[in-house]
């Protein structure tokens, strides 16, 4: 008899954080609102540039406590737009200033675990971009002939060849990429965090804001006054009247299994373990986790654009559970946990970066689609701040022109316009 996976998220049943709520009211020279990745490396960086920096950090729950620290810990710069997208929407130019930002943040993620020695399952992954049928190998040799024109590593893999890597013959080809890894990003969250407190860096978890304005960030029961004031909420910046039509949220849900034996790893990856996704429309990923656990990633079209959370979805659960058995049928495989994750997104998938045009103050971070990219917004609104940076501004702004403008997004309503303008930037461009 099948056993109902538990909806919890595996990765906090790792650690109990210590928490420090805010108990005063402060002055400080940066308060960053959002313990996630962007906020974190956002404060890091804001530190590296400027040791004299009084810095504060303010996270409603903990830190990784949010879309964060749920995620897969898939470290690639792919996220939901493949290089080859970039180059079809972009342009070859534009393709390479995106993809090396994201770059750029796997590098930071990377070094930061390295350099503070943070404990969080960092395991060495490969990428695989695989494909579920004919159309699929079409989409993942155009993502290999990308690469390789423009100059980045990749290796393109027949079926015969998948067949060796992976243990499963239901693959038609797949595109391999290297320097990527893994990480129980909740688990980086609260290193950082602690690493972070021992440099000065004033950290308040369990602090929600209820009120930005230019010059103070507002708490149930106190305030922090700051020179400047950088929110790096993702889904959440609508509440405080940042970005409101430009962010929305898409949902997908993670599975982790129960421990496997060593023997049942090396037949899913005969040579190794590696990251894999699928080129499905609402495609799979999976790879192997913290205690040996095999952790797979899928949504359903009818969950993706509700806006709200659902805490359990059966629907995707037997999603999941038909997939590893038409791929891997010879392998048990039951799920112990299940979770869903609310990711902020923009309507055309990258990151919104900007400065509110009202409290001048005021930045702020969202809609930051994978992990590296959310490394890679917070350090560089720092440098912004720091140095003005903004090489980038042109791609980030909230100001940018979208699939679906403003207007048309008030008679579609919101969930429509964002679900019309990721397909016409997926499929369609």
């Amino acid at each position: 008899m099948k056993v109902k996976p538990k909806a919890a998220v595996y990765w906090y049943t790792l650690r109990t954080p210590k928490v420090t709520p805010l108990s005063r009211d402060l002055s400080v020279d940066v308060v960053i609102a959002g313990g996630g990745i962007a906020g974190l490396m956002c404060a890091q960086k804001l530190k590296a540039e400027n040791k004299n920096l009084r810095i504060a950090v303010v996270e409603s729950t903990v830190c990784g406590g949010g879309a964060s620290g749920k995620s897969s810990g898939f470290i690639t710069p792919d996220s939901e737009l493949e290089l080859s997208d970039l180059v079809k929407i972009y342009g070859p130019h534009d393709a390479r200033r995106l993809w090396d930002f994201a770059r750029g943040g796997v590098n930071s993620i990377r070094d930061t675990v390295s350099k503070r020695s943070l404990k969080c399952d960092f395991v060495v992954q490969d990428s695989l971009f695989i494909a579920n049928d004919k159309k699929g190998l079409d989409k993942v040799k155009y993502e290999y002939d990308v690469h390789r024109k423009l100059g980045y590593d990749a290796w393109f893999y027949d079926k015969e060849k998948v067949e060796k890597v992976i243990g499963s013959q239901a693959y038609e080809g797949a595109v391999r990429s290297k320097e990527t890894f893994g990480i129980v990003s909740y688990l980086f969250c609260q290193e950082l965090k602690e690493s972070l407190l021992r440099e000065n860096i004033l950290i308040f978890e369990e602090t929600p804001v209820i009120e930005i304005t230019n010059e103070r960030l507002v708490t149930k029961n106190y305030a922090i006054t700051a020179e400047k004031i950088i929110v790096c909420t993702d889904r959440f910046l609508p509440d405080f009247r940042l970005a409101e039509k430009e962010i929305y949220s898409a949902q997908t849900f993670l599975a982790v299994s129960r421990p496997l034996p060593y023997k049942v790893v090396q037949d899913l990856f005969p040579h190794g373990p590696m990251m894999v996704w699928d080129t499905d429309l609402i495609y799979q990923y999976y790879r192997i986790v913290q205690g040996n656990r095999l952790l797979l990633g899928a949504a359903s079209l009818f969950y993706t654009y509700r806006g709200k959370e659902k805490r359990y979805a059966p629907r995707v659960l037997r999603k999941m559970q038909k997939y590893l058995k038409a791929k891997f049928p010879s392998l048990k495989i039951e799920f112990e946990y299940f979770w869903p994750g609310l990711i902020g997104v923009s309507k055309d998938f990258l990151p919104i970066i900007g400065q509110d045009p009202v409290m001048r103050n005021v930045s702020f971070i969202g809609a930051c689609a994978g992990l590296p990219w959310a490394a890679a917004a917070g350090e560089y609104i720092a440098e912004r701040l720091v140095h003005g940076r903004k090489d980038l501004d042109d791609m980030f702004s909230p100001e940018r022109r979208f699939p679906i403008n403003r207007q048309a997004q008030i008679v579609l309503s919101k969930p429509l316009s964002f679900a019309i303008s990721h397909a016409i930037k997926k499929y369609f461009l």
